[in-house]
């Protein structure tokens, strides 16, 4: 297995990082085997989780020893590294966050990327010269959201896979910060870093790597069950030519899941696409589809969302698991099935059982193959064979089971020198990351007297004005209402009736795109000149869009920034908004840190509400009315949310603990969300009895008592 050198080589053997004058191809890491693939195949920096604060949970992932060995062999080979810290971060995170961070800087990390706006405050103070690269689930979709990453100081921002050329045209041309595209991989049918679905259902957030893809799974509606919501993956290969006139720093392919035989092909195909003359591009991408024709995965569409035509993505009635099908498992005791192959198999292949409903599980090895009470080591397409899918102790395997990487590969690659290298030099690195300082921010618990009392002050959040009159007479702290069009014509028509129209707080729809944000503008500007102050932003680039029609407005976030440690609230009060919205997804343990912390602005916490659980830029074309019932038998409602497709549980959130425990300082309200109620007024009132009463339970409790994974 051949690795080479891309660049000249220093006196000391090692390759020179030459400044890139063409995009990086920018490959995934996920674990040794995989890095290797990579570099192999043509990679110009690869991307890479340490087993901590990692949006890739179940990624094999690498230990901070191992980091080092990565970041050295890399660097000797020519390519940058980059270490994803894109989850969101709790309170009682950030000082271990912090000095995985100042360790990662010590050992040469060429950048972090980073989502939690807490965390990029940190680095920006402690570690001013490594570059900051906001993730994509950050869901930044606009030049405006560009600004703000800069100002927050960011100097990349990997931007939505959700967004067509045209877009990623506009945007990049005009970026005050270097851009970075996906052109391969997975999708997935929510926005970028809007998913609270795994979050709502079991408490593994998808922000913080935990997702269980409850995307891909069955769903029935009006009498049909399909996968209304698994997008196919994506393939740009089409789109290079387009893309490459565009001043994009790096190309890059999603699969930090995927295996070494999936990243080598996959790389090298693209590699043999952006290195190919324009008179050879069509050989070369006719090469390379036939280089990843067999790669396993799901269906792949051409573009995708890039396309602008984002009904390309479904999967409908078409395979959802990524990997090659092997067939049905005929359940045959504890951790034993048999099934007849479809592919043909061997041990140290890496396989997935996906459960009659849907959910996939973890990858794992195939440690036991036999051929009626003999082992044997592989088995050919059409034969019967019992295998082990887990301990004397498991329950009965039942399901699918695929394929998703070669063993033998595997064991190919970590037989490398590269991967020799890399464990030799993990093993002469062990830090002592507590020897690490914090700095005051995190040590002091100086917060300021936690709010106590049985006060409960309500920000009632309306769809628009058709009850308001009747919901005034609940004497709320203040209200939202949605800014449109036509709530701002009806109530600037009526604005005398209301004594506190200046009070009122306008919401902005957490996209916005093209012509619409000329729109919102507009009538963001209207309501400033008709005396408005107050508005509540759900994106980061909603920021910037109101700093340019007035500055000094008043501005709150809402609880889709993530906000879930003080840091990250200080963040966001440094680009001037007055307070911020905790995480919907925060959990009891995290909110009680909280109160141990200074917030510089106000403080509100989600109590009540239908939240979107999928926030998606593309309705399923054959979704019709009623209910979309889960697998397990859960019932979702659609809705839309400006130029958002949402689903919302049939289940509304009450997190009635928030009532019983101490407050952060700051606090001034709970946000009582009472749009797409069928009746509000009956709504407020239920709520408003369980309140008084401290009894009564409108609503599940999300993440409080469960916990935040």
């Amino acid at each position: 297995m051949a690795f080479r050198n891309r660049s000249p080589l220093a006196s000391d053997g090692a390759a020179q990082l030459v400044p890139a004058t063409r995009p990086e191809l920018l490959a995934p890491a996920g674990g040794p085997a995989s890095w290797a693939a990579a570099l192999e195949a043509g990679a110009d920096a690869v991307y890479a989780g340490i087993d901590k604060f990692s949006a890739r949970t179940y990624a094999e992932n690498f230990t901070l020893p191992e980091i080092k060995g990565l970041i050295e062999e890399s660097h000797r080979a020519g390519v940058k590294v980059y270490l994803a810290f894109n989850s969101i971060i709790k309170q009682e995170e950030l000082a271990a966050a912090f000095r995985l961070m100042m360790a990662a800087a010590e050992i040469g990390a060429d950048a972090l990327i980073i989502q939690d706006l807490g965390l990029a405050f940190l680095a920006r103070r402690h570690c001013p010269n490594l570059p900051l690269h906001a993730s994509t689930l950050t869901a930044v979709h606009s030049l405006d959201g560009l600004k703000v990453l800069k100002n927050l100081g960011f100097t990349r921002a990997v931007l939505p896979r959700e967004l067509s050329l045209r877009e990623i045209t506009e945007i990049s041309t005009r970026s005050p910060i270097g851009v970075e595209v996906f052109i391969h991989g997975a999708q997935c049918f929510s926005f970028s870093g809007l998913c609270l679905m795994s979050s709502f259902l079991g408490g593994r957030s998808a922000l913080r790597g935990g997702c269980t893809q409850p995307c891909r799974r069955a769903y029935q509606n009006a009498g049909r069950q399909t996968t209304f919501f698994s997008p196919a993956d994506f393939m740009a290969s089409s789109f290079i030519p387009d893309l490459k006139k565009l001043p994009i720093e790096a190309f890059k392919i999603e699969g930090r899941m995927k295996g070494p035989d999936y990243v080598g092909r996959i790389v090298a195909a693209y590699r043999l696409i952006l290195d190919a003359q324009e008179a050879d591009f069509e050989r070369a991408v006719a090469k390379a589809h036939e280089m990843m024709a067999d790669v396993p995965g799901r269906a792949v569409t051409d573009g995708g969302f890039i396309s602008g035509n984002p009904a390309d993505t479904s999967l409908w009635d078409r395979q959802t698991v990524s990997g090659l099908k092997l067939g049905s498992i005929e359940p045959l005791g504890p951790g034993l099935g048999r099934l007849t192959l479809l592919a043909p198999i061997k041990l140290g292949d890496r396989v997935r059982l996906v459960a009659s409903h849907g959910e996939e599980g973890d990858p794992f090895k195939l440690k036991k193959i036999l051929d009626g009470t003999l082992e044997i080591a592989s088995a050919q397409a059409g034969q019967t064979v019992t295998i082990a899918l887990g301990t004397p102790d498991s329950p009965p395997p039942e399901g699918q089971l695929y394929l998703v990487g070669s063993g033998g590969l595997e064991k190919q690659y970590l037989a490398s020198e590269p991967v020799k290298r890399l464990k030799a030099a993990a093993k002469d690195y062990a830090p002592n990351l507590d020897s690490i300082a914090l700095p005051p921010l995190l040590t002091s618990r100086d917060g300021g007297p936690p709010v106590l009392g049985r006060s409960h002050p309500l920000w009632f959040w309306l769809d628009g004005t058709k009850d308001l009159d009747e919901i005034l007479n609940f004497r709320p702290a203040k209200i939202i209402l949605p800014l449109t069009s036509e709530t701002v014509k009806e109530l600037s028509r009526h604005k005398k009736r209301y004594r506190y129209f200046s009070e009122f707080i306008w919401s902005f729809p957490p996209l916005i795109f093209g012509k619409n944000q000329g729109k919102i503008r507009n009538e963001a500007a209207k309501l400033v000149e008709s005396g408005a102050r107050a508005f509540m932003v759900s994106n980061l680039g909603q920021i910037a869009l109101l700093e340019s029609i007035k500055p000094g407005l008043k501005i709150w976030a809402d609880h889709r920034l993530g906000v879930l440690n003080h840091l990250a609230a200080k963040s966001l009060n440094s680009l001037g908004l007055s307070g911020v919205t905790i995480s919907i997804e925060c959990d009891q343990n995290t909110i009680t840190r909280l109160t141990q912390a200074r917030f510089t602005g106000g403080v509100l916490m989600y109590l009540y509400g239908r939240p979107p659980l999928f926030t998606s830029r593309h309705r399923p074309p054959d979704l019709r009315r009623g209910p979309v019932v889960s697998p397990r038998g859960e019932k979702f409602w659609t809705a839309d949310e400006g130029e958002a497709f949402i689903l919302q549980s049939e289940h509304r959130v009450f997190q009635a603990g928030l009532l019983k425990i101490s407050k952060p300082s700051g606090f001034l309200g709970f946000l009582v969300d009472l749009r797409r109620e069928p009746n509000v007024l009956e709504a407020a009132r239920r709520l408003k009895k369980a309140i008084d009463q401290g009894r009564g339970s409108p609503g599940l409790g999300f993440n409080f008592k469960r916990g935040l994974q």
